[in-house]
């Protein structure tokens, strides 16, 4: 449904839209242009979001990404709350978080060992934290960006991995449940770092180590 702006609500839209088309073009510009483009169109983000009831709604990622509620001044002082601002006024539903599907789902996670010769499948499943790990006798959940039961578990087999692991695992989760994935495309990024980690392991020079 669109919203229904009164005169001077329009008004406050035109600059939006005026300023926004500025600030887009931040690298080919004047400096103070940019600038002087962003508090306007920030200010009259802010009174339109302050003039609209109900209030215009915003995706969570993005409220969180701002580290603000949408009403604080500064929320519109970046170019995608204010794009959404944008899409609301045309569709209110525009904004809505994607249904979370995965959540709780289990997927298999396999990854090369040379101490074995083969494959280990570990079993991740996708909680409302992070990932809850279960691989022989490493069994925990591990936060976003605290990847503690599975670094454990891979240097327990001394499988050599890259150092940020964790940042990719964190990125699965946080597109999964942002862009509201299905099983099969989550699977999917996941296999792509499991053999990340296992052409590391497999490219790994064992037979200098002592």
């Amino acid at each position: 449904m669109k919203v229904t702006l009164n005169p001077a609500q329009e008004v406050l839209k035109k600059e939006i839209i005026e300023n926004l088309a500025i600030v887009r073009k931040w690298q080919s510009s004047d400096r103070e242009k940019i600038n002087i483009a962003f508090e306007k169109m920030k200010k009259a983000a802010h009174d339109l979001h302050m003039q609209l009831s109900p209030r215009p709604k915003h995706h969570q990622y993005m409220i969180e990404n701002r580290g603000m509620q949408p009403d604080d001044p500064e929320f519109y002082n970046h170019i995608h709350p204010t794009e959404d601002l944008l899409k609301y006024i045309e569709d209110t539903s525009a904004n809505d978080d994607p249904i979370d599907h995965t959540l709780n789902d289990e997927f298999e996670f396999n990854v090369y060992s040379s101490r074995w010769g083969h494959h280990d499948k570990y079993t991740l499943t996708r909680t409302a934290k992070g990932w809850f790990i279960d691989h022989m006798s490493y069994k925990g959940e591990d936060g976003l960006y605290e990847s503690n039961v599975l670094y454990g578990s891979m240097v327990q087999d001394s499988i050599s991995f890259p150092r940020n692991v964790d940042s990719y695992m964190a990125s699965v989760w946080t597109i999964a449940k942002d862009e509201g994935l299905s099983h099969d495309q989550v699977q999917d990024m996941l296999n792509r770092v499991a053999d990340w980690i296992s052409q590391t392991e497999m490219n790994a020079p064992r037979d200098i180590l002592i």
